[in-house]
Formats: C-alpha cells, sequence, structure tokens
C-alpha cells in the first residue's frame, strides 16, 4: 500500500520538479578514496525524519562515510521522480521503495524490470520471516526489498478528546453508526477523513476486509488470480456498502474530498476529531498538532456484530533497495546492514511511529501498537491486500474510484466493478 511516513521533526517540502532535479544529480556524487572512507552514499525516500535519524546514526558509526540524502513529502510525486530517474539511469545507491507489488515503485514492480540488486546473500536476509519475505522478491522470488517497519491500520484515538466526549470505542459494528452519532452530538468528529490525499482512500475498506474478507478466507487472492473469485461478487461488497453507510451516517467530516492528510492530522491532534481510521504511525503525526499531554491509541475498526471475528490489517510498511546500478554497491550494502540491526531498526521505527520489521532489543512498544502485538500474538492479522494484486492498476483505481464515491458519482458497486476490471488485466 502507499502510505506517508509519520514525521516528528519538521520536514522541509519540495516540489516536484525540484525533487526531480536533486535525484537526477545526486547518483553522480562518487568518491576515489578507499573503501569506506571519504565515500559517498547517495540515497533518497519520502519523508525524512526517520530516514536522517538512521543516516545521522550510520555516519556516527562509520566515520569518514557522507550519505548525500534527497527528501520528498509527497509519495505520489516521490514515486513518479524515483521511477522516471531509474529509468534514466540516475537514481541514487538505496532508495525506499513499498512492499509486494501493489504501485509503479513497490518491490515486484521494480525488481520485475531489473532495476534493484539482489539481496540474497546480504547477513540479515535469513532473518526475514515467509510473510516478510513474499512481498520483498520478485517474481522470480530473489530477494531484492528490505522490510524495515510493520505497520497497521485501525481506529487511531485521540485519548482526551474521546474522554472528555465520555464516549469509548466500538466494538461491534452496530455500535459504530451510534457512537458517530453520539460524537456528533457532543460536536466532535467521530472519524477525520482526509481523501485529498489519494492514499488515504483506501484506508476504511482495508480495516473492514481484513475482517470480512481476509480474516474468513486467507487465499482469496489467489481465488482472484485463478479466475474464481471477483471483488463485486465478494464481501467486498458488503464493505464498500458500509463505507457508504458511515459516509451517509455522519462518520466523517465534511467534503473528504477536499481535506488533506495534514489536516486530517490536525483534526486528530487537536481534538476535533476524536480518532481516525489510519495507519500507526498516524499518532506520530498527529503527535505535532497535539497538547503536549495528549495521548494516542488504537482499536481494530468492527466489522461484524462479534468481536471475535476482528482481524487487523497488519503489513510490512516501509522497505528500502539498492539501485542495480550503484555507484557505491558496498557502501549501500553496508548501509542496508546497518538499517536491519537492531539499533537501526529502533531507530527508524520509533521515529516513523510503526514497529520495527526485524528483530530488535532497542525498541518499545508504545500503546498504539500493542494492538498490532496482540493481533499478531492471535493470528488475528491479515496482510493489506494490495500487496498481493498483480498489478498497479488495481490500487490506482482502488483510490480514484473512492473519490468519484465520496463525490456521489459513482455507486460502491461501480468501484468494485472498475477494481475487477484492473485485476483483470493481469
Amino acid at each position: 500500500m502507499s502510505s506517508t511516513t509519520a514525521q516528528r521533526r519538521t520536514v522541509a517540502l519540495a516540489s516536484a520538479a525540484v525533487v526531480a532535479l536533486a535525484l537526477a544529480g545526486c547518483s553522480t556524487d562518487t568518491n576515489a578514496g578507499s573503501e569506506g572512507e571519504g565515500k559517498v552514499l547517495t540515497f533518497t525516500a519520502a519523508g525524512e525524519a526517520p530516514a536522517q535519524a538512521v543516516i545521522d546514526a550510520f555516519e556516527d558509526a562509520n566515520p569518514g562515510v557522507t550519505v548525500k540524502a534527497t527528501f520528498a513529502n509527497d509519495d505520489a510525486s516521490y514515486q513518479q521522480t524515483l521511477r522516471t530517474q531509474l529509468s534514466a539511469g540516475t537514481a541514487p545507491d538505496v532508495f525506499r521503495i513499498w512492499p509486494g507489488g501493489g504501485n509503479a515503485t513497490a518491490v515486484r514492480t521494480l525488481g520485475d524490470d531489473d532495476l534493484l540488486m539482489s539481496l540474497e546473500d546480504e547477513p540479515w536476509a535469513g532473518e526475514l520471516s515467509d510473510s516478510q519475505r513474499s512481498v520483498s522478491v520478485n517474481s522470480d522470488g530473489t530477494l531484492v526489498g528490505i522490510p524495515v517497519t510493520v505497520v497497521g491500520i485501525g481506529a487511531v484515538w485521540n485519548d482526551q478528546a474521546l474522554a472528555e466526549a465520555g464516549l469509548t470505542p466500538p466494538t461491534k459494528w452496530s455500535e459504530v453508526l451510534e457512537f458517530c452519532k453520539a460524537a456528533n452530538d457532543k460536536g466532535k468528529v467521530a472519524f477525520a477523513l482526509g481523501l485529498k490525499s489519494a492514499w488515504t482512500t483506501q484506508l476504511v475498506p482495508y480495516a473492514l476486509t481484513s475482517t470480512l474478507v481476509y480474516g474468513p478466507d486467507a487465499d482469496f487472492t489467489e481465488q482472484q488470480l485463478a479466475g474464481s473469485a471477483t471483488f463485486v461478487d465478494s464481501e467486498w461488497q458488503n464493505a464498500m456498502d458500509k463505507y457508504a453507510e458511515m459516509r451517509d451516517g455522519g462518520c466523517f467530516n465534511e467534503n473528504p474530498n477536499g481535506v488533506g492528510y495534514d489536516e486530517q492530522m490536525t483534526s486528530l491532534g487537536e481534538g476535533t476529531a476524536l480518532g481516525a481510521i489510519q495507519v500507526t504511525s498516524a499518532a506520530a503525526n498527529a503527535q505535532q498538532y497535539a497538547a503536549e499531554d495528549t495521548t494516542f491509541s488504537m482499536t481494530p475498526v468492527p466489522a461484524t456484530d462479534d468481536p471475535a471475528d476482528t482481524y487487523l490489517p497488519v503489513s510490512v510498511g516501509i522497505e528500502y533497495a539498492i539501485n542495480a546500478d550503484a555507484k557505491e554497491p558496498e557502501l549501500a550494502k553496508k548501509f542496508l546492514e546497518f538499517l536491519a540491526s537492531s539499533e537501526g531498526q529502533a531507530i527508524y521505527a520509533t521515529e516513523s511511529g510503526a514497529a520495527p520489521a526485524l528483530p530488535s532489543e532497542d525498541f518499545e512498544t508504545g500503546p498504539v501498537l500493542a494492538a498490532v502485538a496482540e493481533y499478531q500474538a492471535d493470528g488475528r492479522d491479515r496482510p493489506f491486500p494490495d500487496v498481493f494484486w498483480p498489478n498497479p492498476k488495481v490500487q490506482s483505481e482502488h483510490l480514484t474510484a473512492i473519490q468519484e464515491l465520496f463525490n456521489g458519482s459513482i455507486s460502491a458497486t461501480q468501484v468494485l466493478e472498475r477494481m475487477d476490471a484492473a485485476f483483470a488485466e493481469g
């Protein structure tokens, strides 16, 4: 899935044009010094704070090494620019990518185009679980990405705003609309929603389908690939209908299509909204807009009236890869080895508001991530569905169609019909 990396520092924003120029030039910087010392590693990512924190620690641990980094805050422009630079042969040595094959800069998509270096022989490769490896390999099964964070999707709550409203999170679907009405009666928005940032459109459906579709039928995508299942003739229809019910039941702020992610996080942080159905890292982003003593927590989004049926969507959130034509391949591998270490994993996860993908004795789990750990331990977690979709067009169609659904120009069924058509393209 596409998601915005949580930031705990002020992030310098760059236009797509500036990012393109920066990326175009950054891969040409090399240094003829001795191995390691005096070398320059080029790097880019969407989202600055977690990556820069790891870069600082890596440079401290490797005196004489410089990491020349370029950052973008917008996932869409980052993906477009990175793809262009990879095709032109001017991309940096190390860069952020997405797990699976859900978009144009995902592991499988770039790996199948021979744009990523094999990581099979790296010392950390054996630490990946089967599920982590499945979203970090190309179609030939070659490891080409390193998973860095694990994120979940659920209802992220402003604890103080929730308590002041005298409400508790719903645990059954029948309680959801009642909760939304009660929040409105208190002058609050139940769930802040910012669909102007297109990647957020998928989060509510993913939260609902983890319980309605992939929880009871973990092989649903395989059935789709075999031609025996479709979105429109499955519980995806139920999930989309519930999304529309929440829209019509006053669960969200007015005009979600006109609200961006930052506005959504502002509303959550300031407490004008009690919660937001978001990735776990949203809490860290909302914190910058919140009073100093504000705390956040997360609960799963119920889709049935039996809490025992509820599943939580949990997936690898962020991956990194090495350019197949990296100017400093050995230094790039050394950076990924640091990123895979207990220290590197803890730094990145803490700064991004996520959990580490690889084992880390240095990481402390907070209240937002507690639900992820709980549902993983119970076996009630499911991957984000897009990581196994056969092409990036399915997710792209999904994002656009949800916006149109909220404009009232298409129905929930038409959303799924368009996703089916994109899925059929293979």
